[in-house]
């Protein structure tokens, strides 16, 4: 008796450890900080701060509220005690994930008579492919389609399916409480610049708002989020030291909270926004980056054309394209970086109201880099081109073209003719001489008053290539 209560007690002693071990789990409540970093192509920098009590050697700590994208080989894990493993865990519960894990185990068919009463049969789960199951029942094999008709019950859930991905780690254990760091990239973040450009009545002006479009699919929300934005194309080395590399670079920027904005990183620029910022999970969130009241712009219209060596019998009208352009300095009313984005275009009318006039984009711009954006076909002035005289020559052939030009709007408009050459070429005559001429182009600029047209003509020697 007394041996028996002995290994009783024994027994109890060892087991009850076990039974009463539990892994210490540690959420998004427990989050001090959260610093992101977004880039421009599905990337994203985290580093969570979170309290942490003392850890046992070789505990199995839960961090919960993570990525379920995170590159893992970037985790870096500190003031946690060295660390022995670490696992991302992203088998999450649902329901082909069920039927996976139960194939060779016994499961429920439900399915409601017609009467309303329910019946219910087990049968062996065998295999699943596409919109079928086969199972087993009472010997025989039977296919079950997987529609709404049948309602599948799970006798059990198995342990390592989660509803929401987790990291796990052992390290060697902490004596205090303290603060750890999380830090990683991961995939499901991203942003992108959207311009909204209000042009003033004479298009002399326009007044610009940039807006930041912050888009989070990472499976998690990032809560009260110090949010920074990396402007540029981040080449991405499928090396993990590359990608280690890349995480302690954008670290140390994000370490630093007074940085101005925007700030030089490398070939980049960094943005970083003035108040924290909540990212939930699938939502696009949009914040101001920029403004400028009085930007100074040129408003002009476009053509061009080839001059071919050979007839051309037809005349061409068309309208001219509509652009804008400035150069993106202080004096023009700007002076910082541009992120590339896309842009959308408003005008008043003569009430005031504005009107969406059309769209472009905008590449990455520099500081005193000039702009240039496209605005659609323009409406009250049309061109006419056609061709007056073509002559043979020894070396080549004499062509000749007249560009007529009517402005039917009351203000005057600025248009850029540009003749495109695909040989070697000499402008013999021309009623207005050329502001621009290489190799292979000549653009005159021709001023057209309201309500009136202006005629360009040009002569062109066209050589045969030697």
């Amino acid at each position: 008796m007394p041996f028996k209560l002995l290994s009783f007690t024994l027994l109890t002693a060892l087991l009850y450890p076990l039974a009463t071990q539990a892994n210490t789990v540690i959420t998004d409540e427990e989050q001090t900080d959260l610093a992101v970093t977004l880039y421009t192509q599905n990337l994203g920098l985290i580093q969570d701060s979170r309290s942490i009590p003392p850890l046992k050697k070789d505990e199995t700590i839960v961090i919960r509220d993570i990525s379920k994208l995170m590159q893992t080989e970037t985790l870096q894990i500190r003031n946690a005690g060295a660390i022995k493993e670490q696992t991302l865990n992203t088998a999450s519960l649902n329901y082909y994930a069920l039927l996976e894990r139960h194939i060779g185990e016994n499961i429920i068919l439900a399915r409601s008579q017609t009467n309303g009463q329910e019946i219910q049969q087990t049968v062996q789960l065998l295999n699943v492919e596409g919109s079928t199951a086969l199972v087993e029942n009472n010997g025989r094999i039977e296919s079950i389609p997987l529609s709404s008709e049948w309602r599948i019950i799970f006798p059990t859930s198995p342990a390592d399916l989660l509803l929401k991905p987790s990291l796990t780690f052992r390290s060697e254990g902490t004596h205090t409480a303290g603060t750890a760091q999380f830090s990683y990239l991961t995939h499901g973040l991203s942003w992108q610049m959207d311009y909204v450009m209000t042009l003033n009545e004479d298009s002399s002006e326009l007044r610009l708002e940039g807006l930041a479009s912050l888009m989070n699919d990472t499976g998690t929300p990032l809560k009260n989020a110090r949010i920074r934005l990396l402007a540029g194309d981040v080449y991405q080395d499928s090396s993990p030291r590359h990608r280690a590399k890349t995480v302690m670079m954008a670290q140390s920027m994000a370490e630093d909270s007074s940085s101005p904005m925007p700030e030089a990183l490398n070939d980049y620029q960094l943005y970083t926004l003035g108040e924290r910022v909540t990212l939930q999970h699938q939502q696009r969130t949009q914040v101001p980056l920029m403004q400028a009241d009085k930007v100074g712009i040129k408003a002009l219209q476009r053509y061009q054309f080839y001059m071919s060596n050979g007839v051309d019998n037809q005349t061409h009208i068309l309208k001219p394209e509509s652009f804008i352009r400035f150069t993106n300095n202080q004096q023009h009313g700007l002076g910082t970086p541009l992120p590339a984005g896309q842009v959308r275009f408003f005008s008043p009318d003569n009430t005031g109201e504005l009107h969406y006039i059309g769209s472009s984009h905008i590449n990455q711009t520099a500081k005193d880099e000039h702009v240039e954006l496209a605005m659609g076909k323009a409406f009250d002035v049309t061109i006419s081109r056609k061709q007056t005289d073509f002559q043979t020559a020894f070396d080549g052939t004499v062509t000749a073209y007249e560009v007529r030009i009517r402005n039917s709007a009351l203000s005057s408009r600025d248009i850029e003719v540009t003749s495109l050459f695909s040989q070697p070429w000499k402008l013999i005559s021309s009623t207005s001489k050329p502001v621009e001429q290489n190799a292979g182009m000549a653009k005159w600029k021709i001023a057209v008053q309201g309500n009136s047209e202006a005629l360009l003509t040009m002569r062109v020697r066209l050589t045969k290539p030697q």
